[in-house]
């Protein structure tokens, strides 16, 4: 019999995610990990606001959002001449910062603190995966751990054990790609600078003339700085002390500081061709590297979790056939290879290849300084946002026209936030919520109706032929019911959630556990909920 039906590789931000996901729909799980320390120094710090919302599910976010750093600007530099300014959507009350800085041992150690207190996570630290096999539909992991050696059985492994995947290697995979060839310096800096708590990617720095820098805010004080340094440096005597002064001087001025973290490294892109091999599952670094700009990484990471943790969920409760998991490659590695895209145009732009591109470069940015149209060209790293799973097999294709849907969110998209106000079922009592916090745990439907009785005969009808699956209907009104009525409402009286899935009544949206659009309609008839819900589960 299996110790757990998950056995997770790698107790990283990754691991512990998807151990927490798993825990959230009630599955054990043992999480192992070679060693027993939180990351050292800020790696990643950007996350955006659909990685937020699920570690907010997981109960962790409310410390990283107390502790942490939220922007909305973000701005690039010609020298010291500002080129142009980055301005994403400010987050009003309620809603999740747009995009969010914070060190990785500090998310590390939030995720932590949730994942001591959960009893279907048996965390076990110093034990390091040194086999494993695959037979009978399961999977033993040979583990060294501190009371000598042992075989674990699972019914699935998820490997998130880092860009160095040990269970990579077990399999004998190779990892596609791509090593830069110039060399990058990142420190950690406390200063207190009085800056806007805003990133700055600055081309041809005065004090890096050439390359790049970027300063990014964190919280305590400190600041990520980050050099492009070449591919040609001793990368031992830039470290030196004097030599950092000299770089960080330039930046901050005369004020005191102090280095509290300081490395070097070389962006590496790499792909792995499938991600699902059997019963073992690749996610985050162990599947895909990408150069850090945008926040591809650990933000992808986490989507590659949520992605895949309701799948296994379904799978597991005999909800739903085991082919479900294979469209985890479908939907997850299109995602990765966009990024691949994404990043690799950026450091074309960023560290050219060849001395035609780099006049090229060098030609756009100082044209860049007096033409405004040249600074479309300017590439400093386009910031994730979540896919949109277009060619996924769980998509209900639309059954009207493009002009119908031309503002809506597309099919595939995460489903957008805005406020309402929830109506449980048999309760008279109006809630202030967030659509977000509906979501996450089954299938949600949402059901626009002019008014509360004219959403009752659609969920009369449509309920008796809803499967045996996690779902939740809620019919959205602009106005509560004076009398009770069947089913969960959704009061939208300022008519945000209206306006942000444009919707108008005998719309009808269907929202997968993950909060990616699965199927809509315009003019909703309940006989086809059914084959939408069994589409999107992978029936």
């Amino acid at each position: 019999m299996p110790a757990a039906p998950v056995l997770i590789v790698g107790a990283g931000p990754t691991g512990m995610t998807a151990a927490l996901d798993l825990a959230h729909y009630c599955i054990p799980s043992i999480l192992f990990d070679e060693d027993h320390a939180l990351s050292e120094g800020s790696r990643a710090i950007a996350y955006s606001s659909a990685t937020l919302q699920t570690w907010e599910k997981l109960g962790a976010a409310q410390a990283m959002l107390a502790k942490g750093v939220a922007w909305s600007v973000r701005h690039t530099y010609f020298r010291e001449r500002e080129l142009y300014t980055q301005n994403f959507q400010q987050s009003g009350a309620g809603y999740l910062p747009r995009f969010f800085n914070l060190q990785q041992y500090y998310v590390e150690r939030y995720l932590l603190d949730q994942i001591e207190g959960n009893p279907l996570i048996d965390l076990r630290l110093d034990n390091r995966v040194n086999g494993c096999r695959q037979d009978a539909g399961k999977v033993a992991l040979q583990v060294a751990s501190p009371q000598g050696e042992q075989e674990i059985e699972g019914r699935y492994v998820l490997a998130c054990d880092g860009a160095r995947s040990t269970l990579r290697k077990l399999l004998n995979l190779p990892f596609p790609g791509v090593t830069h060839r110039d060399h990058f310096l990142i420190a950690d800096v406390r200063v207190a600078l009085q800056s806007p708590s805003e990133p700055r990617f600055f081309f041809d720095h005065p004090s890096n003339p050439g390359q790049t820098v970027l300063i990014h805010p964190q919280p305590d004080g400190i600041w990520r700085m980050d050099w492009q340094v070449g591919a040609e440096v001793d990368i031992q005597v830039e470290r030196d002390p004097v030599r950092m002064d000299r770089r960080i001087r330039p930046l901050i001025g005369d004020l005191p500081y102090e280095i509290v973290w300081l490395s070097d490294y070389r962006f590496h892109q790499r792909l792995l061709s499938r991600f699902r091999h059997g019963q073992i599952f690749f996610l985050g670094d162990a599947a895909h590297l990408v150069a850090p700009f945008g926040a591809r990484g650990m933000n992808s990471a986490v989507a590659d979790v949520e992605n895949l943790v309701w799948k296994l969920a379904l799978v597991l409760d005999h909800s739903a056939p085991d082919s479900l998991l294979d469209t985890y490659q479908a939907e997850r590695w299109p995602a990765q290879q966009h990024n691949q895209v994404v990043t690799n145009t950026t450091m074309r732009f960023m560290a050219p290849p060849n001395s035609v591109r780099r006049a090229l470069r060098n030609l756009v940015l100082r044209l860049s300084g007096f033409y405004p149209p040249a600074r479309r060209w300017v590439d400093s790293g386009k910031m994730v946002e979540p896919f949109t799973y277009t060619g996924s097999p769980l998509i209900t294709p639309d059954d009207a026209p493009p002009k119908d849907w031309q503002a809506p969110p597309p099919l595939g998209s995460k489903a957008p936030d805005a406020p309402c106000a929830l109506i449980p079922e048999g309760s008279s009592e109006c809630r202030p919520v967030f659509l977000r916090t509906l979501l996450g745990s089954g299938f949600v439907v949402l059901y626009f109706a002019g008014s509360p009785g004219e959403g009752q005969p659609f969920l009369q009808a449509a309920r008796p032929n809803l499967p045996g699956l996690p779902i939740q209907v809620y019919t959205v009104v602009r106005q509560p019911s004076p009398l009770p009525v069947q089913g969960s409402s959704l009061v939208d009286e300022s008519g945000a959630l209206h306006q942000a899935f444009a919707a108008v009544p005998g719309t009808l949206y269907l929202i997968r556990p993950d909060g990616h659009i699965s199927a809509r309609r315009r003019n909703a008839r309940p006989a086809e909920l059914l084959s939408m819900v069994w589409t999107a589960s992978g029936g």
